[in-house]
């Protein structure tokens, strides 16, 4: 169902639950309430039309004390569609517990970001974003050591966040599924690949491998479970990728939602996943990524999710959008250099899922809004 924006800017009940995912057809975030206006946030990507974190935007319309109510803002790695705007975003939730992959808190991690950190290898790069972030993080701390400076390092097992029942409406627990112990091992590995070696030109750092250590999530609330899949692939090694999260999963646990990793790609697809994780017919929820030569989703992803669930919403479109008119000497020179092309980015697609917790069953309600739609 599409909406109005006058429903966008109405808050979700004290003991009503809220999953929302937004994507612009480059870039991923997803803000979620738990109860009491306590709100997570998980990944940045930036508002074309304000030229801010999406999550910012949409929080301040809703009337959130960023500064108390945003209790936790994960960055799950460090691609650019998910941490542009991740440090105004820190910035502004100051009391806002930070978490990341623990790849990107290691030695390793902060050599190359200190390497990186001249503006001509940091232009579209997510380690500029980290560079800010660490520099606030060590401001706040008064100076201490950059592994000391307050964030919590995310792999799998750690719980981020929890709330007991005493205090709060009803529980809540956060806790990281990935990235594995095999899973970093790998990733020093490949942060050293990135380093720049002597008498070879400097290039800017692209972190190709990061999914290997995204930060996929559970979430709890009550006795309903949502699971956060971020860019999580595969991997032919088990101990790292889906394979080592589902070898270590709860089989009583199963997720009514699901955001789906990577954007529905081959890569990422893990039948197991959604077999021993996933209730039957859960609400799926994806962001596309409609930049390179495979626009994801592609026509075989979403049929792949379909054997698991009639109920997919996504952002946007992952073939991305018409081209805007130009004049005729620009059109007659683009059709001479390429055969088609597309724009990448679109209007902010929002997806929205709300729920009682306490309701048996809980029966969520999907909203949709700009060019978000149904798969």
């Amino acid at each position: 169902m599409r909406n109005s924006g006058r429903s966008l800017t109405i808050p979700p009940e004290r003991d009503q639950v809220e999953v929302s995912i937004f994507g612009p057809g480059i870039g991923e975030c997803i803000v979620l309430h738990l109860g009491d206006n306590n709100w997570a946030i998980i990944d940045s990507c930036k508002d074309k039309e304000t030229g801010t974190p999406v999550a910012i935007r949409y929080l301040k319309d809703l009337q959130v004390d960023l500064s108390s109510s945003v209790k936790i803002f994960v960055v799950t790695h460090w691609d650019d569609d998910h941490v542009r705007g991740a440090s105004e975003i820190l910035e502004m939730c100051f009391n806002a517990r930070f978490c990341c992959s623990s790849a990107l808190l290691s030695e390793e991690f902060f050599q190359l970001v200190r390497v990186y950190s001249e503006k001509s290898l940091m232009i579209s790069s997510g380690t500029d974003e980290f560079a800010r972030i660490i520099q606030m993080l060590m401001d706040r701390a008064g100076g201490t050591r950059k592994q000391s400076a307050g964030p919590v390092w995310a792999k799998a097992e750690t719980v981020l966040l929890e709330m007991d029942k005493e205090d709060h409406r009803f529980n809540v627990k956060m806790r990281a599924l990935s990235p594995s112990d095999g899973a970093f091992t790998l990733a020093l590995n490949e942060i050293a690949q990135l380093m720049p070696k002597e008498n070879v030109p400097r290039r800017r750092a692209v972190a190709q491998k990061a999914n290997h250590v995204s930060v996929a999530l559970w979430v709890t609330v009550g006795e309903s479970h949502i699971l956060l899949g971020a860019d999580l692939e595969n991997h032919p090694n088990k101990d790292v990728g889906w394979k080592a999260v589902v070898l270590k999963h709860n089989p009583k646990e199963r997720a009514t939602i699901i955001k789906v990793p990577h954007h529905g790609s081959r890569d990422a697809y893990a039948s197991e996943m959604w077999q021993i994780m996933a209730v039957p017919d859960p609400i799926a929820l994806l962001t596309p990524f409609a930049s390179g030569l495979q626009p994801l989703p592609s026509e075989s992803d979403v049929k792949r999710i379909q054997k698991h669930t009639s109920r997919i919403y996504c952002t946007g479109r992952g073939l991305g959008w018409h081209p805007l008119k130009r004049n005729s000497s620009v059109e007659r020179t683009i059709r001479e250099t390429v055969r088609s092309h597309r724009r990448v980015s679109g209007p902010m697609g929002h997806v929205r899922v709300r729920f009682f917790p306490e309701n048996k069953p809980p029966s969520p309600t999907v909203e949709t809004f700009n060019d978000a739609l149904i798969l």
